[in-house]
């Protein structure tokens, strides 16, 4: 892992994409020659035809081919490790991400009326197709290979920790457990346990006042080249998320991420105001329509006030399209449900899509909002989440979004332990959000919308 404007980017990841990338690109364009010089080896064919071929039409086939290709596999998550070691075996995914692939770059060489020399398209697409199993061949094995850790703790933190690990993205095998109870120094070293157990990483994952392993046995297995993590910031850096069950509250408010200066304030709201600007201009033709089948769909107004808490627990009023009947909270507020008959047949499209908030926009233009953010919830939602779960005030210490790191990494959240779960998600868009971190939760918002995910 590696650290980008305060965002924890894989490595592994990053590797994956640029050889990936560099192999579709060559393997295209050798590909395309190939194929287009053994059919047109009979024929008469000019020199001055062969340089167009090798020139600048080369390179925009294979740039044309990288873009589709990755962007298939990124769209059918071949490009989450776990997924991608899975499918392994199968290649379902895969050769789907390939077909997708090769017929959108033939269509939109179609619709661009561009006509290759024969062999040239169908030699790259051939020739793309190798370069990702050669890439994935060759890397795939190393890329998936778990990094074996040795966790230290007793208790709740320590199940936790072990329940986390099944979680990681990139997958962590556990090496070993060490009790700090029974760990003595004098006897055998933390560093011989760990490297006994081939250990890659030590994570502490101790309840307060349990840290029986010293800050020299520690320090002695950073010396010899063993990781060190702390159990909130093996999270924070693997999986993104900063879990309650470890967070040391006092680490949280006094890290140095957690600063919003003048200058990421005003750069944060010049970015809401221009990108909910061109939204509202874009979506404006489709919030008109959007209205008149809500209208026509059922009875009462197109657009639903709510009451949310935003920054510093101040409450606004936040405006979306209506999607459900107008007494669908005739008993009290509840949480919506998978199939809630108190969805309407329009909301249950716009719901899917999340056209319903298109309103939002004008949150964002007032200043209630940020375009990324955490979800903006209820105060009545929010007493009962956090009776038992604790520091979920924290994230009000940024304004609320239409979309956020928690929305794209977890569903649709309608329980106490769901509140939960996004919380994690939220303290870490809280602690290390920036605006390139905002940008790249946009970038994977896009995808979530096509595909439907986490909404209900």
């Amino acid at each position: 892992m590696y650290r980008v404007f305060n965002h924890w980017v894989s490595g592994r990841k990053t590797l994956l994409f640029v050889a990936e990338s560099a192999a579709i690109a060559a393997a295209c364009a050798t590909g395309a020659v190939m194929l287009a010089h053994a059919l047109s080896a009979d024929s008469t064919v000019s020199r001055t035809h062969q340089e167009v071929l090798t020139g600048g039409l080369l390179a925009l086939l294979s740039v044309g081919f990288v873009a589709m290709y990755q962007a298939a596999l990124y769209f059918l998550d071949l490009y989450d490790l776990r997924v991608a070691a899975e499918d392994r075996t199968r290649g379902a995914r895969l050769v789907r991400a390939l077909g997708i692939a090769a017929f959108a770059m033939a269509m939109v060489l179609t619709v661009l009326r561009v006509r290759p020399p024969e062999g040239v398209l169908l030699g790259g697409a051939f020739g793309a197709i190798v370069g990702v199993l050669a890439a994935r061949g060759v890397l795939g094995n190393a890329l998936a290979r778990p990094s074996r850790v040795l966790v230290v703790g007793h208790g709740p933190r320590l199940q936790r920790m072990l329940e986390l690990l099944q979680e990681a993205e990139e997958a962590a095998e556990l090496a070993g457990l060490v009790d700090p109870y029974r760990l003595d120094p004098g006897r055998e070293r933390l560093l011989d346990v760990a490297r006994r157990a081939r250990a890659d990483a030590v994570i502490l994952a101790t309840e307060p006042g349990q840290e029986r392993a010293s800050a020299e046995e520690l320090a002695r297995c950073r010396y010899s080249g063993v990781r060190v993590y702390g159990a909130a910031q093996f999270c924070e850096r693997k999986l993104r998320r900063i879990p309650v069950h470890v967070l040391d509250g006092a680490q949280f408010a006094t890290a140095d991420e957690l600063s919003q200066g003048p200058l990421r304030r005003a750069s944060k709201r010049a970015f809401d105001i221009v990108v909910a600007s061109v939204l509202l201009v874009l979506a404006a033709p489709l919030l008109g329509v959007l209205v008149v089948l809500i209208r026509l769909d059922s009875r009462g107004p197109a657009f639903y006030r709510q009451d949310r808490v935003g920054w510093n627990g101040r409450e606004y009023a936040l405006w979306k399209l209506r999607s459900m009947r107008i007494d669908a909270e005739k008993n009290g507020a509840v949480w919506a449900s998978a199939n809630d008959d108190r969805v309407t047949r329009v909301g249950r499209l716009i719901r899917k899509t999340r056209m319903d908030e298109i309103p939002q926009v004008f949150n964002v233009l007032r200043g209630d909002m940020s375009f990324v953010g955490p979800r903006p919830e209820r105060q009545v939602f929010i007493d009962i989440i956090s009776r038992d779960v604790p520091y979920y005030s924290l994230r009000e210490g940024v304004k609320p979004g239409i979309t956020g790191w928690a929305q794209i990494r977890y569903p649709y959240g309608a329980s106490v332990e769901d509140g939960r779960n996004k919380l994690e998600f939220d303290l870490y868009y809280v602690k290390n959000g920036t605006l390139f971190l905002d940008l790249a939760i946009i970038f994977h918002t896009v995808r979530h919308v096509l595909l439907g995910r986490g909404a209900r």
